[in-house]
């Protein structure tokens, strides 16, 4: 008979009271319901075939899409089991809200950002740490939750061409943390040992997997990063994401790796996690210096609901 099942060991960002981690996650809401207010939504964003509008439908709260109850409904039976993928559930949500005005579209995603609060008030002390379903596997559910901070940074990027302005960098600083955050967790499932930083001038974040568990941490500006990659926040998350043209960073410098044969160590994530997004690249690069470095961003694991 299924039930709860709470995480085991360190477990990252999730360890964090959700007193604390809540304020950062709602700010990082709050960022992009800016970026988005701001944004000319009927215009094209930078993902082909979608304009700004569609960026946003998939991230709002509707009556046929509510993803954080999805979460805790998983959490609270014990339902773990694969999740159908994401991409195809939002292609069907942008469909059926194609006609949503620019302020429905806005109203929903204030919805969905008041439901993370009343999670964070009501709920996360309780739920934090029970393990949920995900496209990534199971995780706690303050990892999910938290994690949902990356795609805000993301899209936020993404509507750029809708003449959003550049997102404030607490949104930036947020989607950094749960790259970070899901990567540890997904190499502490492989049993991957590794300390690994990603570092931008203003600071970083770092995660650590040893004895099946991680932690999560803010790296200090000026750190040595040891395993790691180097540049600006935006080219970190857009490298990660498949937004940037990884070689041009690369060889321009936007983006340095430091220690790359120990990046080698994080291949069996994508055994473990077989829709990895770039993980069939990195496979295929396995014995080749160039396509390694040219997987690195994808490496870093990008979380997608």
């Amino acid at each position: 008979m299924l039930g709860p099942v709470a995480a085991a060991g360190r477990c990252g960002l999730a360890e964090q009271d959700p007193a604390e981690l809540g304020p950062q996650v709602l700010a990082a809401w709050d960022a992009f319901l800016d970026v988005a207010r701001a944004a000319d939504l009927s215009r094209p964003s930078r993902l082909a075939g979608w304009t700004g509008r569609d960026t946003c439908v998939h991230l709002g709260a509707w009556d046929d899409s509510q993803v954080l109850e999805g979460v805790l409904a998983s959490a609270r039976t014990g339902d773990l089991t694969e999740p159908a993928p994401p991409d195809a559930q939002n292609d069907v949500l942008v469909r059926a809200h194609a006609g949503a005005s620019d302020a429905e579209v806005l109203a929903a995603l204030e919805r969905a950002r008041e439901r993370v609060a009343r999670f964070f008030a009501e709920e996360a002390q309780e739920a934090g740490r029970l393990l949920s379903r995900s496209s990534v596997g199971p995780l706690p559910v303050l990892s999910l939750v938290h994690a949902g901070t990356y795609e805000l940074a993301v899209h936020a990027l993404d509507l750029a061409p809708c003449g959003a302005p550049p997102p404030a960098d607490v949104l930036l600083d947020r989607g950094l943390a749960a790259l970070i955050d899901v990567t540890g967790a997904l190499s502490a499932r492989a049993g991957v040992d590794i300390a690994l930083t990603a570092m931008t001038p203003a600071g970083g974040w770092r995660f650590t997997s040893r004895d099946a568990g991680w932690t999560t941490e803010r790296a200090t500006a000026g750190q040595s990063v040891g395993v790691g990659v180097r540049g600006s926040a935006a080219d970190l998350l857009d490298a990660s994401a498949g937004r940037a043209a990884l070689p041009h960073l690369l060889l321009t410098r936007r983006l340095t790796v430091q220690q790359l044969p120990q990046w080698m160590r994080l291949a069996p994530l994508l055994d473990d996690v077989p829709g990895l997004p770039g993980g069939a690249a990195l496979k295929a690069g396995v014995t080749g210096l160039s396509s390694v470095v040219g997987g690195v961003g994808k490496v870093l694991g990008r979380f997608r609901r």
